[in-house]
């Protein structure tokens, strides 16, 4: 699953990393399209209902570009949502592949053709931990050119150029669906969600569920509006996730909290060092607990990790399948 990422690139840079070729073989950015109600946020903690850059067909948006880049609600906003859309409480950040097409939610959308790329310099999973431990957090994103850190920008360049197209830091591009709301006031917002799928070998020793990462040829095909939606759906299930194409690295649970938006989220820090010192507090507990019970003094020591919990929460319904 994914619930929570960083996204620090610029609107300029994030033109560039979306680069394509076009029928001149030259590479071609994708337009940056603002959103007069939603704003883009450059942030390493990004969670439900806050902004994402995300890339669509440029028809979606009555524009003649073949695509463009957009600022979205990351958390599909329920079309039976009431009110003010920015206190919709449905899990919807994340969607099962698997039953979208059955989807009270989803289908309408994707049988609309409402699919989209949601970008990210990374995202976190959390990994959990033996005999009720705390859960690691971990950061994964793209495979980087040698050179280029991910957790330091100041490793990242920013060249580019119409022949060799973009040569700094690679965000991740993954499968996603969106829809349109409309406020009381009658403006448009744009909302989305990440699709997932079961994981195989290359993360499943992490979670068991992971979002569907695109390379150049499958962004073209999931946003092809000329290719059905089942065609779309069946073409996602039969990917498979190559480990060599990702990298990942340990972070602080500072990440936790998604109120904490700086840089610090992302930083590698070293787990060894933090295994060593959770067995010397359990050493030091159980040495405290014998010598209580030789003094018939019952001393216990216990320690609780808040967490923030992600979900992820489908609203299936049966509807009739249209070719």
């Amino acid at each position: 699953m994914c619930g929570r990422g960083a996204c620090t690139l610029s609107k300029e840079n994030l033109s560039c990393a979306c680069a394509y070729k076009n029928s001149s073989g030259e590479y071609h950015k994708v337009p940056w399209m603002d959103n007069s109600e939603l704003v883009y946020v450059q942030s390493c903690n990004i969670g439900p209902r806050d902004i994402v850059p995300c890339v669509v067909a440029g028809t979606h948006l009555k524009n003649e570009e073949e695509r463009l880049l957009c600022p979205m609600l990351w958390g599909m906003i329920p079309p039976w949502h009431k009110g003010d859309y920015k206190k919709h409480t449905a899990s919807t950040h994340n969607s099962r592949l698997e039953r979208i097409l059955e989807s009270k939610l989803y289908a309408t959308p994707l049988r609309k053709g409402f699919k989209c790329i949601v970008l990210f310099d990374g995202f976190y999973e959390w990994k959990a931990g033996e005999n009720k431990s705390p859960k690691q957090p971990y950061y994964i994103y793209a495979k980087q050119e040698s050179g280029i850190k991910a957790d330091d920008p100041k490793t990242w360049s920013n060249e580019w150029s119409l022949e060799s197209g973009w040569k700094g830091y690679k965000p991740l591009k993954m499968a996603g669906i969106f829809n349109t709301f409309e406020t009381v006031e009658g403006k448009i917002v744009y909302s989305c969600s990440v699709l997932t799928k079961d994981a195989n070998q290359a993360l499943s020793w992490l979670h068991d569920r992971t979002p569907i990462f695109l390379n150049e040829e499958q962004c073209q095909l999931w946003l092809d509006l000329e290719v059905s939606p089942y065609k779309a759906v069946e073409i996602l299930k039969e990917q498979k996730l190559i480990e060599k194409f990702l990298s990942w690295h340990t972070v602080s649970t500072l990440v936790n909290n998604v109120s904490h938006k700086d840089v610090k989220c992302r930083e590698q820090i070293e787990v060894k060092e933090k295994q060593k010192n959770s067995s010397a507090v359990f050493m030091a507990s159980w040495l405290k607990r014998e010598s209580g019970k030789s003094s018939k003094k019952n001393d216990t020591m216990s320690s609780d990790s808040m967490e923030e919990k992600i979900n992820e929460d489908e609203i299936p319904a049966k509807i009739t399948k249209k070719s």
